[in-house]
């Protein structure tokens, strides 16, 4: 098969930017493994505060739909589980599970997403724990119930937007609480840290003490904010937030029966007593990491940056990366959200429309202007530097190519 653009992904980066650039005349192609496109959007729902009246539920699998029928209405080709196994620049992309076995394309734009991070503690491998992503989209994509007690392990704004679904579809959500201190928890096992992430969230908190503890930890007050969290005060839609409490152990047979919950100091070490809290499902929550690894494969320089979530592709603001005619978008270049992701996939179909000569419905600065506004209508932000990594890529880029980022 060859078309003008080939597309890994069909999440709300993918899909957007194949809609751009079909609208600016250009064939395109979009592979993404799961069997049907939208990627994460699929089991996102929950109500946006910060969006006009009328337009506050984000409601995931609809904004999926809705760009899909967009996508096939400008004569995409969406070819759903279906994987992307290897590429070679200009462009061949190998195929696994299609009619066809190569796709042939002028451009390629990686829109890959993002991978939930492992959380290891005792207990874990037993039937009944899942990925917080996992229970996003049991919850929300295909209306199963993971289970009909659940305590949610991590207190990150990921975990408590879950928590909340969760909770919403009927589901008894005893709690959010800590993971234990261990070299994969790191930061996320300090009550500290956990009270200074609640900031990140505190838009959709509906509970107004919530809302003012964000806040008050977004200041210089976030020790004493940890320290009043002994007492279990706060409650996210009467969901306990156990954030001076970790979750140590996970106990069961053959299936999950109980954690063990273990008050800690505010440094996250052990004190007091133990309790054991009868549950019969788990939700892990560690954080997500950019999917490099087709980046890689095409000759594509990477960059550690922890305030993106890891390793991500060294780009410039119109989203080009060191290798010709290979383009970026979404989570594989930082962690942010659908709106975000979106907004990005449109500004990588103007970059790439330009390149071929071709007209886009925006022009490049209405696009980065965009990716900004979507950016500071997030109602959640999923890593709390992703200001500071979004400038520490300009840099590196202008220093690698000795010129501005785009626009």
């Amino acid at each position: 098969m060859n078309v003008d653009v080939a597309i890994v992904g069909a999440g709300p980066a993918g899909l957007a930017a194949s809609i751009e650039l079909a609208r600016a005349g250009l064939s395109v192609a979009v592979v993404d493994e799961y069997y049907r496109p939208g990627g994460r959007l699929l089991g996102q729902l929950y109500d946006d505060p910060q969006a006009p009246a009328g337009q506050r539920r984000w409601d995931g699998r609809k904004v999926a739909a809705e760009l899909l029928a967009q996508a096939r209405q400008w004569n995409v080709q969406v070819l759903s589980g279906v994987t992307a196994w290897s590429v070679q620049p200009s462009w061949q992309i190998e195929l696994s599970g299609a009619a066809v076995q190569t796709l042939r394309a002028k451009a390629l734009l990686l829109a890959t997403g993002a991978c939930e991070k492992a959380l290891p503690i005792p207990g874990w491998t037993l039937p009944g724990v899942v990925s917080i992503g996992a229970a996003q989209t049991f919850t929300n994509l295909h209306r199963v119930a993971i289970g009909r007690r659940v305590m949610v392990v991590g207190a990150d704004p990921l975990a408590l937007s879950v928590a909340l679904e969760m909770k919403h579809a009927g589901i008894e959500v005893v709690g959010v609480a800590l993971p234990p201190q261990s070299p994969w928890s790191g930061e996320l096992a300090s009550p500290v840290q956990a009270v200074a992430r609640l900031a990140e969230a505190a838009d959709l908190a509906p509970h107004p003490l919530l809302r003012r503890m964000g806040r008050l930890a977004a200041g210089r007050l976030r020790a004493l904010a940890a320290h009043a969290l002994r007492w279990p005060l706060l409650r996210l839609a009467g969901v306990p937030l156990y954030l001076r409490q970790a979750v140590t152990r996970i106990e069961g047979s053959t299936a999950v029966e109980a954690v063990t919950l273990q008050p800690v100091s505010i440094d996250g070490v052990p004190t007091g007593r133990a309790e054991r809290v009868a549950v019969d499902a788990v939700c892990l929550s560690a954080g997500l990491y950019p999917l490099i690894d087709l980046a890689q494969v095409a000759g594509c320089t990477l960059v550690e940056l922890p305030e993106l979530g890891g390793l991500v592709p060294l780009h410039s603001r119109d989203l080009r990366t060191s290798v010709e005619g290979l383009y970026v978008a979404g989570n594989i270049t930082g962690i942010e959200g659908a709106k975000v992701a979106m907004a990005q996939g449109r500004l990588a179909a103007v970059s790439i429309a330009a390149a071929w000569g071709k007209t886009a419905s925006l022009s490049l600065d209405e696009a980065l202007a965009a990716v900004e506004a979507a950016r500071a209508r997030s109602p959640l932000r999923f890593l709390p530097r992703i200001a500071e990594g979004r400038a520490k890529m300009e840099q590196l880029w202008q220093a690698a190519h000795g010129e501005k980022g785009g626009g």
